[in-house]
């Protein structure tokens, strides 16, 4: 059964737990849908009452990885699914990860593969109604993205905080003068921009909201420290910035997703080959929510609060770069 919108879940939602039926959730794209979908489906099936399976729309599966993607549309895909499991449910969401529609739902089981179930960002919603989060099997060697080689695909970005990340934390920083760039950052920002990825700075500055820095002498440092990093044979594609405060944040302000979104309208990126880099947990949750990998440069300055954990943690962005290699 295809779900249309909120309001039909929410009603199927009330019989289902009227009857106190035992409901499970899996998520994902099911593009060209395959043996690796079909078992894992049926896995999930055969472990609860009933199963609602959460469909990346066409817009979610372009955030994700890139503009030439979905191969089939929403509509086709939903099709195939209804007609392989009749005896489950199908909603589509648009965003990247399915946070808000699991509030609703509060399945009692949520089914991850392996590779995602690590350190799932959808434990930050399971864990308030109780739900499990469990692993389902699945077919090794068989995915989308090895189907489709043919099709020409988009490449990944690297978005990497600034101050403390890039550049030494020395508070709301205003001038070129304070600017300290080390060798290793910038050796590796050299490495990095060798590789067939974008890099992009994103950047918080509520200093600007605060008064205690002007957008000018943002611009201006910022500029310095994109000199400073092509000079040593680096590159930056663009900054993205923010200039709230966090008292009141805009939808741009990290953790927030504005900023990735911004880049995603501007160039053409799949996320799911991307990379989060930064000093802070706000920087480590925005590559949460948008399922890059994450690099935590450790800080003495900040102590790390998040309960979701970085992939990787390194000292300086040479070490970054040698830990992206190896997934390029």
């Amino acid at each position: 059964m295809i779900i249309n919108n909120v309001n039909e879940l929410k009603k199927n939602l009330e019989n289902l737990k009227y009857k106190n039926k035992k409901i499970g959730t899996i998520s994902g794209g099911f593009d060209i849908f395959h043996a690796g979908h079909k078992s894992s489906l049926k896995y999930c099936q055969e472990k609860v009452d009933h199963l609602i399976v959460l469909v990346n729309s066409d817009l979610s599966i372009k955030l994700y990885k890139g503009k030439n993607r979905p191969i089939n549309s929403l509509e086709h895909r939903l099709e195939k699914l209804e007609n392989f499991l009749p005896e489950a449910s199908f909603f589509s969401f648009n965003e990247i990860i399915p946070n808000e529609i699991l509030k609703i739902i509060k399945p009692d089981i949520y089914f991850l593969s392996e590779e995602w179930a690590k350190n799932p960002v959808e434990k930050l919603v399971t864990k308030n109604f109780g739900g499990v989060i469990e692993v389902h099997p699945q077919v090794k060697n068989i995915s989308t993205t090895k189907l489709i080689k043919e099709t020409k695909q988009s490449n990944g970005a690297i978005f990497l905080d600034r101050d403390g990340t890039i550049n030494k934390d020395t508070g709301y920083l205003k001038s070129v003068d304070d600017i300290e760039v080390s060798k290793e950052n910038i050796e590796g920002i050299k490495k990095m921009s060798q590789l067939k990825l974008k890099l992009f700075i994103v950047t918080n500055q509520s200093g600007v909201a605060k008064n205690l820095v002007t957008l000018d002498q943002f611009k201006l440092v910022n500029a310095k420290i994109i000199e400073i990093l092509s000079n040593g044979g680096g590159r930056i594609d663009k900054t993205f910035f923010d200039t709230s405060d966090g008292s009141n944040p805009s939808f741009k302000r990290k953790p927030n997703l504005g900023m990735i979104y911004e880049a995603l309208q501007e160039f053409d990126i799949a996320l799911v080959k991307s990379w989060m880099i930064g000093d802070k947990d706000s920087d480590v949750l925005l590559g949460k929510f948008c399922n890059m990998k994450t690099i935590y440069v450790k800080n003495k300055v900040y102590e790390y609060n998040s309960e979701l954990k970085p992939d990787f943690e390194v000292n300086n962005l040479s070490d970054a770069y040698n830990i992206i290699k190896k997934y390029v």
